[in-house]
C-alpha cells in the first residue's frame, strides 16, 4: 500500500468526463480515476479553498463523523474490478477502527475536508482546516524561523493498494509526457503496448485525448460551469 497525493483534476477534451489523477508520493507514477462532475467539483472546491454558504454533502458527512467523536484516519483505493474502482474510508472512534465501503471520489472528497497539519523540525504540529491556511502559516513561520523547513501533511492521507497500482498505475516520462512501464525483469522503461492500453479500457481514452504536457505540475483544473 502506497501513499498518494492529488496531482490534479482534469476534463477529457473529447467528452468532458472528469478524471482525478492521484500520484504516488515522491514518484512519477500516476493513477487516473474517472469520477462524476459533482464529485469533481466537491474535490476542487476544497482544494481551491472556495467558501460555500451552506455545507455540501461531503461537508455534512465530515461534520457527522466529527460530531460522533470519530475521525477519518485514512482512505484507501482498495480494488479495481471490471474497470470499476473501490475504496474504503477508515474511521477511528470510541476505541475502535471501522472500514466503510465507498466510491473513491466520495472518499477523496471527504479526505480533503479533514484538514492539514504543519509538522516542523522542532516537533510542532499545527492543524489547519484548509491547505491554504496551512501554507499561510508556513509563510508566516519562515519570517521568524528562516532555518525551518515545515512540511504540510493531510490529516487523512490517501493510499492505494499495490494491486490497484499494478493494474492501473501509469508511469509518465517527464520529458515526453507519454506513459511508460518498466520492462519485465529490467529497470529500463518502455512505451505501453497497444494491448496494455486496451486492457485499461477505462483510461485509454484519457491517455489518448488529454493534454498531459503539464502533468505533475500540481495544477487543479476546475470544470467549466455548465459542462
Amino acid at each position: 500500500m502506497l501513499e498518494m497525493v492529488i496531482d490534479s483534476i482534469r476534463v477529457s477534451l473529447m467528452n468532458y468526463h472528469r478524471v482525478v489523477i492521484l500520484r504516488v508520493k515522491d514518484s512519477n507514477r500516476y493513477l487516473p480515476i474517472w469520477i462524476g462532475p459533482n464529485e469533481a467539483d466537491a474535490i476542487a472546491v476544497r482544494l481551491q479553498d472556495v467558501t460555500v454558504p451552506r455545507p455540501l454533502t461531503h461537508d455534512l458527512l465530515g461534520n457527522v463523523i466529527t460530531s460522533l467523536g470519530a475521525t477519518v484516519n485514512k482512505i484507501v483505493v482498495s480494488d479495481l474490478n471490471n474497470d470499476t474502482f473501490y475504496a474504503k474510508i477508515v474511521i477511528q472512534g470510541n476505541g475502535s477502527t471501522m472500514e466503510i465501503d465507498s466510491r473513491p471520489s466520495d472518499a477523496i472528497a471527504l479526505a480533503v475536508r479533514q484538514g492539514y497539519y504543519v509538522l516542523d523540525p522542532k516537533g510542532g504540529r499545527h492543524v489547519f482546516e484548509t491547505i491554504g491556511s496551512a501554507q499561510a502559516y508556513i509563510e508566516q513561520l519562515k519570517k521568524t524561523h528562516k532555518e525551518l523547513e515545515p512540511v504540510i501533511r493531510p490529516v487523512s492521507p490517501i493510499f492505494a493498494e499495490d494491486s490497484v497500482l499494478e493494474k492501473a498505475g501509469v508511469e509518465m516520462d517527464e520529458e515526453t509526457g507519454k506513459p511508460i512501464v518498466a520492462t519485465d525483469g529490467s529497470a529500463q522503461p518502455r512505451p505501453l503496448r497497444d494491448e496494455e492500453l486496451r486492457s485499461l479500457s477505462a483510461f485509454s481514452e484519457f491517455i489518448s485525448t488529454l493534454d498531459l504536457d503539464d502533468l505533475g505540475e500540481g495544477k487543479t483544473k476546475k470544470p467549466s460551469p455548465g459542462k
